[in-house]
């Protein structure tokens, strides 16, 4: 299977913290604007509070072993993640009628950036948000949902015996 480049909405990780870990050796891409929507989360209560705090943890350990904006392996046998900087987004890439100043299509922006950047490999944006999705299409980027088809990691940690009470 070909190495794609995925960037990871917002939406993703406020879902489920440990995502990074979960695209096979496919590199990952997070426009600088993703990290700054996590961080409004981070004080909540709740669910979202928990995977926002967890994901900027998660962030900072794979900081330690090398820079972010250079791109650092996430583990053995896992792709590369990059944060793409405000910078090095090609804000012309935005077709007419949408703004930088809307969090979603400055993710898109980057997306856009990122698949003229490397157009021979498939560049997808994953998010849990229907209309991020329905506007990548219209921009001409693959998309796709973020689901995660198993509820356990391995087969063997699921009891297979009975309990009398």
């Amino acid at each position: 299977m070909a190495k794609k480049n995925l960037i990871i909405d917002t939406s993703v990780f406020l879902t489920d913290a440990n995502c990074l870990y979960k695209f096979q050796n496919n590199d990952i891409f997070l426009p600088i604007k993703v990290l700054e929507e996590i961080d409004k989360h981070k004080k909540r209560q709740d669910a979202v509070g928990h995977n926002a705090r967890q994901t900027i943890r998660n962030l900072d350990t794979l900081r330690g072993r090398g820079s972010l904006s250079k791109g650092v392996r996430i583990a053995k046998g896992l792709g590369l993640l990059r944060v793409v900087k405000a910078s090095e987004i090609c804000l012309e890439e935005l077709p007419a009628g949408l703004s930088h100043k809307i969090s979603d299509h400055l993710i898109l922006a980057g997306a856009l950036t990122i698949k003229k950047e490397e157009p021979k490999r498939k560049t997808i944006v994953i998010s849990k948000d229907i209309n991020m999705r329905v506007v990548a299409d219209s921009l001409g980027l693959s998309s796709e949902d973020y689901v995660t088809s198993q509820v356990v990691d391995h087969s063997d940690k699921i009891y297979e015996g009975f309990s009398k009470l």
